[in-house]
């Protein structure tokens, strides 16, 4: 990979992660920081805070530094990323990246959604929908979590009833 990366083949973004882009006339664009961050943090990883707004269309503010939850222990830093930690259950869970942003959205709750938070269940609902949330997964999913006011917001936006 070594000698890939110094023929311009690849590149190298960190120890052991390569990344082949498409070529261009002026070479080959990076990947982007939220890419990057979910291949290192592994499986039940997604957005978190403002990242995780923006995955699930609540908002149109684009993060400055993606912010992006891991399960367990946080890697080391990604240039423009921000890791926080979770817990490890999440890891096991088999939860897709937008179903933990939806998780994280209902920890940090209306703060950083700029819709009001009564319509959060329904751009769920058409997630649901759209078959890139299970709603099983996720209730099951928060019964395990620590934050207790993420449960009570799926209880309150009315996402129980989804559950099949």
């Amino acid at each position: 990979m070594s000698r890939l990366a110094a023929e311009g083949v690849v590149v190298r973004v960190r120890k052991g992660l390569y990344w082949k882009g498409p070529r261009t006339r002026v070479g080959m664009p990076l990947p982007r920081p939220l890419e990057v961050a979910m291949e290192v943090a592994g499986p039940g990883s997604g957005p978190a805070g403002v990242s995780a707004a923006h995955r699930l269309g609540l908002t149109t503010q684009v993060p400055a530094i993606e912010q992006v939850a891991v399960p367990g222990r946080v890697p080391s830093a990604v240039a423009g990323v921000r890791f926080v930690s979770r817990s490890i259950e999440r890891r096991f869970a088999g939860l897709r990246p937008v179903e933990i942003a939806l998780i994280e959205v209902l920890r940090d709750g209306p703060a950083i959604v700029e819709q009001p938070w009564a319509d959060v269940g329904a751009v769920v609902a058409r997630l649901v929908v759209a078959d890139e949330i299970r709603p099983e997964l996720v209730a099951t999913q928060l019964g395990h979590e620590h934050h207790v006011v993420a449960r009570q917001r799926w209880n309150e936006l009315g996402l129980t009833e989804l559950v099949r």
